[in-house]
């Protein structure tokens, strides 16, 4: 009984004792080396466990598009590098390291001399490592080498590349496009979020147990940018682009309130070598907020501005022959070359005839066409949030010919696939127009939040005809050119466009840009979606079926009920 309460009692001081220490080493890695200095001489060395010290890129959702993932990175703590050594140590560690990294043998000794040379501690050698990598690096059993989990700023994949942008080259780079060049002030920062902690005592000897710690300390700055975008949605539009879209733009917008939910751009591009990126395809390029010809898509606003003109309605009849004969002898075919016949408005354009639409923009005239762009903002360029886009070209020549290709969408009228969606959120939403919204709100380093100026609301066509052309681009998914993207789950409203580029293939045909834009549910408009597809076949056959699956699963994952 008595050597068992010795033992209990002995035991009550070890874990006294051990719980001391457990206290300690918490002070130490915690709350900083000064609460401990009294009780026991510590040292710690700290490595930062972030590519670069930025704030967040966050989706509405507060869904983080940056520093989602991670990946396994090699450090070395220079400053247990043999003494003795010398720069010779730098080189026999920099040839053993060089085939196992896959990195070029002269480049890791200059890293690692002058990381040496400079007192930094320690210094990251590579990151991405694969398992064998990990372990070939662990059976070195070196002291000064460490493998650590790393949190990465960008995926690898290239999801919503064009919007986050990337960085410059450099130990504290700067963004050079996107939300990263946009709001680079704002997110740059200095201090780290989280270190690697090594534990030492006044020997430098390590302290067992606390070898290595995560340490992750309070942050001062909190800096972020809060995007319109929804992951989700963004991850809908990526993958329906990985199957139908080889070069094109995708932009999903909410009906209402103009925010854009999301915006893909193909082909994509890998930011962390974006600076060495220079393929003829031009994966850089944020085809989104790029010019086009909108062909078909454009005789949404020529069909606005004749109705709202009074200069036909939908029951008005007209004749294609398949062709439109000018006065001065020059033609412009119709897609069917046979003709229409005798045809209503309503169902030109359904069917996207041509001469009807020359006839229109005619009947109109340059100037007023001209003052229909600009009243119902296609020519506007401005997302509230993203500044700095490319001007819209707008660029009407005098003459019944440059009339003829501007009101078909072609010569002298190029606008962005942003912008398309834009009209055609203004027509499901009765006519009103706000400008294109990318920007939730951003939060600054002491955690407040900072929002745009509310956009001015603008009624630019009436209720009335917005409605009148709600019920043809209904008509055109129900019985004509755009049936390719209806569904069962919801009613589609769309128009399919196909747009001459003036380029050819090597067999000498003619390269097209086609389109799909419309809105869904038709009978009470959410989501306006615009598809644009490089070298495709047609509207309905390249650009629909991509439309048809971002809209099927928003609706199976978010429903059809408005807001």
């Amino acid at each position: 009984m008595r050597r068992h309460r010795t033992f209990i009692l002995m035991f009550s001081v070890l874990s006294v004792y051990s719980l001391l220490g457990v206290y300690l080493a918490y002070c130490q890695i915690i709350r900083g080396p000064q609460l401990t200095a009294q009780a026991v001489d510590m040292r710690s060395q700290r490595i930062e466990l972030q590519e670069w010290a930025r704030g967040e890129i966050l989706d509405r959702n507060l869904f983080p598009l940056t520093g989602s993932e991670s990946s396994l990175a090699i450090y070395c703590l220079t400053s247990r590098l043999k003494p003795d050594g010398g720069s010779d140590e730098c080189g026999k560690l920099a040839s053993i390291l060089a085939p196992i990294l896959g990195r070029k043998e002269a480049e890791l000794e200059q890293q690692l001399a002058q990381a040496r040379e400079q007192n930094t501690g320690w210094v990251r050698l590579a990151q991405n490592l694969d398992e064998q990598q990990q372990a070939r690096i662990n059976s070195l059993n070196d002291p000064a080498l460490i493998t650590v989990p790393i949190n990465k700023r960008y995926r690898d994949d290239g999801f919503c590349a064009h919007i986050i942008g990337y960085l410059g080259g450099g130990e504290n780079p700067g963004g050079v496009s996107g939300i990263e060049k946009a709001y680079d002030e704002l997110l740059r920062r200095d201090p780290p979020q989280a270190q690697l902690v090594a534990v030492h005592d006044a020997r430098g000897a390590a302290i067992s147990g606390l070898m290595y710690k995560i340490r992750r300390e309070q942050q001062d700055e909190k800096s972020a940018v809060v995007l319109t975008i929804d992951s989700g949605v963004q991850t809908l539009a990526e993958e329906a682009m990985n199957r139908w879209v080889k070069k094109g733009a995708v932009v999903v917008m909410d009906i209402h309130s103009k925010e854009i939910l999301a915006m893909a751009s193909r082909p994509t591009f890998d930011p962390y070598r974006a600076v060495a990126n220079r393929e003829p395809d031009s994966p850089l390029m944020n085809r989104a907020l790029s010019l086009y010809y909108p062909g078909s898509l454009f005789k949404i606003l020529t069909t606005c501005a004749a109705l709202e003109e009074g200069i036909t309605d939908t029951g008005e009849e007209f004749t294609c022959s398949g062709k439109y004969l000018m006065p001065d002898g020059f033609s412009f075919s119709c897609l069917r070359k046979a003709g229409h016949g005798r045809l209503t408005m309503a169902q030109a354009f359904a069917v996207s005839c041509n001469p009807v639409f020359i006839e229109l923009g005619s009947r109109l005239g340059r100037n007023r066409l001209i003052d229909y762009v600009a009243k119902m903002h296609l020519a506007d360029v401005s997302i509230t949030g993203y500044p700095g886009q490319t001007a819209s070209e707008i660029n009407i020549n005098p003459g019944l010919r440059a009339l003829a290709n501007a009101s078909l969408g072609q010569q002298g009228i190029r606008l962005t696939p942003v912008q398309l969606c834009s009209l055609l959120a203004t027509i499901a939403d009765d006519g009103s127009w706000s400008p294109p919204r990318l920007l939730s709100c951003t939060v600054d380093s002491r955690g407040e939040k900072h929002y745009p100026q509310e956009a001015t609301r603008e009624q630019v066509i009436s209720p009335q005809t917005a409605r009148t052309v709600q019920s043809l681009l209904e008509k055109v998914v129900r019985e004509g050119t755009g049936s390719s993207a209806a569904f069962p789950e919801a009613q589609v409203a769309g128009k399919t466009g196909t747009s001459q580029t003036g380029a050819l293939k090597e067999n000498e045909q003619e390269i097209l840009d086609t389109w799909f834009g419309g809105y869904f549910p038709a009978q009470n408009p959410r989501w306006a979606i615009v598809v644009m597809v490089e070298e495709g076949e047609s509207g309905a056959v390249s650009a629909a079926p991509a439309f048809k699956e971002i809209a099927q699963g928003m609706v199976n994952s978010l429903g059809t009920r408005t807001n």
